[in-house]
């Protein structure tokens, strides 16, 4: 199997992944539910539904390296990527907790992608029920070499300092993404990324959560990828 390389950056302002890899699953091809599975057999990747980009180029997959996505796979081995369509090349991968063969789905589990038109920039989305648990944001650049943010590790202290003391150490998401719902998020061919947030503590009686508007910019540095604070304040959304 082709290694992937991931190196770690930390640098005043922002924290940087870039991950890049060789490696294929194969190529994609429609199965007989209508849904995208790249290679054959074991190992091979499901794609997961609503986040290819708008180039229709690229995806977000999941697989088990031991067994088919056609059948519920071992969750402690399952992998989350970044392929490219046209022949099943993976861009980037990590450990994943979601899956999806159809007539099965991993429980409260969600998997987003909001792509800027250009496809140049992807925002991807893992929800686990009342919080988002990796929210990571992609630059595809020449010969689809991948940099990645850790987004959350950047948005969530910076949402915290606006919080009401109540709420304060609450479940972080982008909202939507506790009803099972497209997450309210958008990134535009600049960067400009838009998030309603909602931190919430669904368990606390009675229910507690604010919800903030957030707007971030990505910018790249010295080949880095990174995301700066333009502007947060609270939503006249009002959580359910």
């Amino acid at each position: 199997m082709s290694s992937v390389l991931n190196v770690l950056f930390s640098t005043a302002g922002f924290l940087v992944i870039v991950a890049y890899s060789k490696a294929e699953v194969g190529p994609c091809q429609l199965d007989q539910r209508g849904g995208l599975i790249c290679g054959e057999g074991a190992g091979a990747a499901r794609v997961v539904d609503e986040t290819i980009s708008p180039s229709k180029r690229f995806a977000f997959a999941w697989r088990s390296p031991d067994r088919s996505p056609t059948e519920q796979p071992d969750e402690g081995a399952l992998e989350s990527l970044l392929i490219r369509l046209s022949d099943g090349a993976t861009l980037w991968r990590a450990k994943g907790i979601y899956w999806d063969i159809g007539t099965m789905h991993a429980n409260r589990y969600n998997v987003a992608a909001a792509w800027s038109p250009n496809s140049r920039f992807v925002v991807e989305t893992t929800d686990v029920r009342w919080w988002t648990h990796a929210l990571r944001l992609f630059a595809i650049g020449a010969n689809d070499k991948v940099l990645v943010l850790d987004l959350k590790a950047i948005i969530e202290p910076v949402v915290r300092k606006y919080l009401p003391r109540v709420v304060k150490y609450g479940d972080f998401a982008i909202f939507g993404s506790a009803d099972g719902e497209r997450p309210r998020l958008t990134i535009d061919d600049r960067g400009l990324i838009k998030a309603l947030v909602l931190v919430s503590m669904p368990k606390h009686d009675p229910y507690v959560a604010a919800m903030l508007d957030a707007t971030f910019q990505a910018f790249q540095r010295n080949g880095e990828l990174g995301a700066r604070e333009v502007s947060i304040h609270r939503s006249r959304n009002t959580p359910n």
